[in-house]
This record gives structure tokens, C-alpha cells and sequence, in this order.
């Protein structure tokens, strides 16, 4: 057989409903698919189109007739349309939003195939319509929730088709056959250890000459990346897009819940904040980058009147963030060449919390492989870091005024200076060197080598708790800002200037409760760097009860509330958002729950300074 047309049999083998054929139905049909190439802009379906058509290699958008977005086409989805009669997707209109190759099965040789096999009809007529009711619920309903922000729990398909590390290839290959997957998951007494995919079987078996009788465990992925079931879509998508894997475990305290595959968040997107990450990752240069950066506030305007919650906003504008920083640092490296040692790009400040709003400055930094030698490597970093963070720039997010950016030497370290840093931070430190921590502490790795951020999370983890004067300095900054409270519990707002009769809800609010979380998991060991999951997971210590968590937790999302209604409205009217919020403008129970909340606020930050007393001043 042809190679093109073994490539071809092969493709199909793994696509619905072709999988279901024998291997000499499918070697026969393989003969009658044409293949067509679709440059980037082009329509679909392709001229003379009474085809069945596969999407071998890029995407497709579908359009209703009013514009909007009706389904996106990724690899191995199929287009069956113009082969069924009155088919309302058949109407919609398409273009190939990347360069696309396609294999078409025209439609005569479609119509013997459901004659030789009619249980395919049947199959193709309920894809058609479960394809139709998802694009009438993502049309038509104004209140779906983005995609971004769904928990990977309800993007669970089937039950995980597991197998034992000691089963053999064969029988691998025969169980994923007859489950119809194309991963399989690795569990050995109860708990996951690996993960073995089609790609494997090819390159680390077939590729390789393996026998068939090998056992899983020497071809398999160990310990491959989770997340947990209430983990954003969004999420999922940038974390397997910045490793290059397609399927990711869903696993929370060891209990494996399923597994969700790159394809499955393709084919479920429609317009949404995965949608624009994913054309983030694919654009080919600057001017693009900017283009499709342009478009979050329209984004964040539709996701905050769909009552998307500002958590999970905060978290989608983070995303997107780390998608943009993504790009160009991939951009960066294809034109100066690869990095000459290992890095890791981190973001700290709200984008490492995962809580980054709209017209924010960027907070970076670059951890390189202890390897870096200045005078070999020092230029190419520094040139790197100027790309990216000019890049971010020109894509909205605003230059740190205080030059806290991979951009200035000093937050480009080898991971020893880093360490020594922190060590300094942590054991000898003053009010400056607290206000530096309070930032760099909260960093997360976008991009990059992962491993080189894990010894300084242990590190903060490790020796944080056990050095007082730390917090000291801490608790003292964290209480420099008092709530704005007069007597009476009286909003106390700016007397004058631009904002007068206005309260900074920044400033006053949400800051101190980020503060406030980062003293508290930081005294704990906690690792976690988001607001609401150290109030969790700080609860019930020596520091912070249960209560008190769920108290500060309440406030924080009752104050980004009240932030992203207030910002949703600015946006609407063309002004530029910011934090300035004007009590009288709201309800007399939102007034009286911003005094509760600023109260909440007082009680915990007088806890803070009995526990870590600042020592007078001589």
C-alpha cells in the first residue's frame, strides 16, 4: 500500500465513525478520499464539496448566518453536513482559521459505505445533532458559563480506561482497540503512576522494536501532570499546552476522576477564553499578539455579564496573561536561537496569584540554570527579557513602574542567587526587604523549566515559619494602611482631588486581604499562592481559625464583586477601568456590608500585631 495512503488508513482508524471498520473495509474506503489543502482564510467546505470531510491537521471555524460562532473544528473532527439532507449545519458558513489539510470522502462512495454499513448513518445523524444542540446552547444562551472557567469535572466524558504498569503492550494496545481511546491510564493498587498514548505506542514501541510482550511500565509516562476536578477548563488548556501533552489525569488526594484530552476542550470551546489562548499560542508574531490581546476587555465584558464569578475572572485574565508571555518568549527563542542554559520565566504580584485585572503592570523575573555564566549567556537573556517585556508592553500590560521586570538585571538570577536572595529576605530582613518578599513570594512559573522554581517553593515553605522577625516586618507593612473607617464605623473617602468622595477598593480592600492570606499560609508552610486557596488552607491553625478564614474569604470575593461591577460598568461606557468606587453610589446593604467587611479587616490585622508586636522605636 501507498505510504500516503497507509498515513491515510491510519489516520482514520482512530476517528469516529471510521474506527468501528474492519481493517479491509477501511483499507478498501481509504482509496476514494481526495485531499484538499486549505491556506489560512480560506472557505469551507472547498468548492464542489458534496464530501464528507476529516480535518487532518488545523481548524476550522463554522458560522450561522448572523456571524456567530457555531462549532470549531479540530484534528479528527468530521464534517458531514452537505452528505444529509436539510441539515441545518450544512447552511452555516466556514473559513480555516490556520492552514488546514483535509481528506474528503465524496459523497457517492459516503452513501455505499452507509449502505454497507448502516449502523454509520445512524451515528453520523446523532454526532450532526448533539454538534447542532451544543452550537444552539453556546448561540443562544447568554448565561453559559465560559468554557475557561468550567471545572474539569464536567468536562469528563466516560470513566478512565485504566490498566496495570505490568500488563504487555499487546494487551495495552487491544484494551485502548476495543475501549476506542487513544491514552491509557496507568493505575497500579489504586493509585496513578503513568500514562501510556497512541504517540507512545508508535515511537517508544513500534519506532523502537520493542517485543510485544513488554510491560507498560517501560514505555509509559511516570507520574505524569494533574490537576484537580475543580480546576478551570482554562487551566487545563495552558498547562497542556506549555508541556506539548494532548490528555491530562484529573486526580484529586490520589482518587483518579477521569481524564480530559486537548481535543475534547477544542471541540467543546466555542467563543471563549480558551478560543482566544488558543490563537494566542498559534500567532506569528508581534502584530498578531497585540491584535488578539486587544480583545479581553470585550471578553471580560461578556464573561461579567454572564455572572461569571470574579475569581474566575481574575483567573482567565491571569490565563491569558501567561498565554501572551508564553508566545513570545517562543517567538523570542525561534529568533535568537535556544537559551544556552535551562530557564524558568516567573510572574509574581497579582499574575502569580492568579488574581491579574485589566490595565495591570507586568511583575517578572527570570530564574536561569545554575550553568548561567554572565559574560557567555548574560546578552542573550538580556535581550530576551527586553523582547518579552516590550512585547507585554505593546499587548497592554504596562511596564513595572519600579523596573521589578526580567528587563532589569537584578530580577535575572541564577537559581543560587535566588536562593541566597530569599535566605537573605527570609533571615535577615527589614521593612524593605519584607515588601520585596511579599512580592517575590507569591511567583509562579509560566514558561519555562519547572524545576527550577520547586526548590525555592520548598524553601519558602521550609524556613518562613521558623524566623519571627520576618513577620514582624511583615504584619507592620501589611498594617501601614488602616482601613477606612472613622467613628461611628463612618466610610472614611478621599476629601479631595480627582476622586474626591471616592474609596480605593484596592488600596484598602483587597490588598490587605491579599496580605493579610500570604502572612498566614507563609506561617503555616502553605504553597499555595492564591488568596482564597491560603485563607483555605491556612484555616484552622495557630493563627487563623476557621472562621476567621471563611470571614476574610467572604469579604475578598464580596470587594472583587463589587470591583467588577464597578469596572463592568466603566468598560461599558468606553471609560478606563480602575479601583476608585464611590459609596454613595450604592445600596444602603452594600454600605453597610463594606463597613462589615472593612471591620473584618481591622479585627484580623490587630490579631496579626499582638501575635508579631513591632518592637518601639529607640
Amino acid at each position: 500500500m501507498h505510504d500516503e495512503l497507509a498515513e491515510i488508513r491510519d489516520f482514520l482508524a482512530h476517528c469516529p465513525p471510521f474506527d468501528g471498520l474492519d481493517t479491509a473495509s477501511l483499507t478498501a474506503l481509504t482509496r476514494h478520499f481526495v485531499i484538499r489543502y486549505l491556506r489560512r482564510g480560506a472557505a469551507f467546505p472547498p468548492d464542489g464539496s458534496g464530501c464528507l470531510w476529516l480535518l487532518r491537521q488545523g481548524a476550522i471555524e463554522l458560522r450561522t448566518a448572523d456571524g456567530q460562532l457555531a462549532r470549531r473544528m479540530a484534528e479528527g473532527d468530521v464534517h458531514d453536513a452537505a452528505c444529509l439532507p436539510d441539515s441545518l449545519e450544512g447552511q452555516w458558513s466556514g473559513h480555516a482559521v490556520e492552514d488546514s489539510l483535509l481528506y474528503g470522502l465524496p459523497q457517492a462512495d459516503l452513501e455505499k459505505l452507509w449502505e454497507d454499513h448502516p449502523e454509520l448513518r445512524q451515528q453520523a445523524l446523532h454526532d450532526l445533532g448533539q454538534r447542532l444542540r451544543r452550537a444552539q446552547r453556546r448561540t443562544g444562551s447568554a448565561i453559559e458559563r465560559d468554557l475557561g472557567s468550567l471545572p474539569l469535572a464536567t468536562l469528563i466524558a466516560r470513566a478512565p480506561v485504566c490498566a496495570r504498569s505490568t500488563e504487555t503492550i499487546r494487551e495495552a494496545a487491544m484494551r485502548m482497540t476495543r475501549e476506542r481511546v487513544s491514552a491509557l491510564l496507568v493505575v497500579d493498587e489504586g493509585r496513578l503512576c503513568g500514562i501510556v498514548t497512541d504517540r507512545d505506542l508508535r515511537s517508544r514501541c513500534l519506532a523502537a522494536g520493542l517485543p510485544e510482550n513488554t510491560s507498560l511500565s517501560a514505555i509509559m509516562t511516570a507520574s505524569p501532570f494533574t490537576l484537580p476536578p475543580d480546576a478551570p477548563g482554562f487551566e487545563a488548556v495552558l498547562a497542556m499546552t506549555r508541556r506539548g501533552i494532548h490528555h491530562l489525569p484529573v486526580v484529586e488526594h490520589g482518587r483518579l476522576h477521569g481524564l480530559v484530552s486537548s481535543t475534547d476542550l477544542l471541540r467543546a470551546q466555542g467563543v471563549s477564553s480558551v478560543h482566544l489562548a488558543d490563537r494566542i499560542r498559534r500567532a506569528g508574531d508581534l502584530a498578531e499578539l497585540v491584535g488578539h490581546a486587544a480583545e479581553l476587555p470585550e471578553l471580560w465584558i461578556n464573561l461579567a455579564r454572564r455572572s461569571e464569578t470574579t475569581p474566575v475572572l481574575g483567573r482567565i485574565v491571569s490565563g491569558i496573561a501567561d498565554a501572551l508571555t508564553g508566545r513570545l518568549l517562543t517567538l523570542a527563542e525561534t529568533r535568537r536561537g535556544p537559551p544556552p542554559v535551562p530557564y524558568a520565566w516567573i510572574a509574581y504580584g497579582s499574575q502569580g496569584r492568579h488574581e491579574l485585572t485589566l490595565n495591570s503592570d507586568q511583575d517578572n523575573a527570570l530564574i536561569l540554570a545554575d550553568g548561567f555564566d554572565a559574560s557567555h549567556h548574560g546578552a542573550y537573556f538580556a535581550q530576551l527579557a527586553r523582547d518579552v517585556c516590550d512585547g507585554l508592553a505593546a499587548c497592554g500590560l504596562m511596564h513595572c513602574p519600579g523596573e521589578m521586570m526580567a528587563s532589569n538585571p537584578r530580577w535575572r538570577q541564577p537559581l543560587a542567587g535566588w536562593s541566597r536572595l530569599f535566605s537573605d529576605w527570609i533571615e535577615h530582613t527589614d521593612r524593605q526587604k519584607a515588601r520585596l518578599a511579599s512580592n517575590l513570594f507569591d511567583f509562579r512559573v509560566v514558561h519555562g523549566d519547572e524545576q527550577l522554581g520547586r526548590p525555592l517553593r520548598r524553601q519558602i515553605a521550609r524556613n518562613c515559619p521558623r524566623h519571627d522577625t520576618l513577620f514582624v516586618h511583615l504584619v507592620a507593612n501589611a498594617c501601614s494602611t488602616p482601613p477606612p473607617l472613622g467613628f461611628f464605623r463612618q466610610l472614611v473617602v478621599i476629601r479631595e482631588g480627582e476622586h474626591e468622595g471616592d474609596l480605593d477598593i484596592k488600596r484598602h480592600g483587597l490588598l490587605p486581604i491579599v496580605d493579610l492570606a500570604r502572612i498566614h499560609a507563609l506561617a503555616a508552610g502553605v504553597r499555595e499562592t492564591g488568596t482564597l486557596p491560603r485563607l483555605r488552607a491556612a484555616a484552622a491553625g495557630k493563627l487563623l481559625s476557621r472562621d476567621g478564614a471563611e470571614t476574610l474569604g467572604a469579604a475578598f470575593e464580596f470587594l472583587l464583586a463589587l470591583r467588577t461591577r464597578h469596572q463592568k460598568e466603566q468598560l461599558s461606557r468606553g471609560l478606563r477601568a480602575d479601583n476608585f468606587l464611590a459609596p454613595a453610589t450604592l445600596s444602603a446593604g452594600d454600605r453597610q456590608s463594606l463597613r462589615d467587611v472593612f471591620l473584618a479587616i481591622a479585627r484580623q490585622q490587630k490579631a496579626l500585631q499582638l501575635a508579631f508586636p513591632h518592637p518601639p522605636a529607640r
